[in-house]
């Protein structure tokens, strides 16, 4: 990782402290691994011509604790059970997926 991702490590931690909630990751059949996460629930999900087509939920890692990938199954602190669909965006610090409904 270079110089100018460290700068912003503090600040995401901080972002994860507060906002993240305690959830499971499961890959692979391997047994779940203990992880914290962003949930957003009800995100727009835009068109080709920016009509709102749907609402998916995003659910986003600190890459350096999971790096997630299609078909891993996260278990929300509420008991929801999601697999992971489309990788959103990796800035290198936070990885922001889709998973299913």
């Amino acid at each position: 990782m270079n110089a100018v991702h460290r700068q912003f490590d503090a600040p995401t931690d901080d972002l994860f402290v507060e906002f993240a909630d305690p959830c499971t990751v499961t890959r692979d059949g391997a047994g779940p691994i203990p992880m914290r996460c962003i949930v957003d629930d009800g995100v727009a999900q835009m068109g080709e011509y920016g009509q709102i087509i749907g609402r998916v939920t995003h659910v986003s890692f600190v890459k350096a604790e999971w790096c997630p990938k299609r078909g891993d199954v996260v278990t929300l602190a509420d008991g929801r059970s999601k697999s992971v669909e489309i990788i959103d965006s990796d800035d290198g610090l936070v990885v922001e997926c889709t998973v299913n409904a």
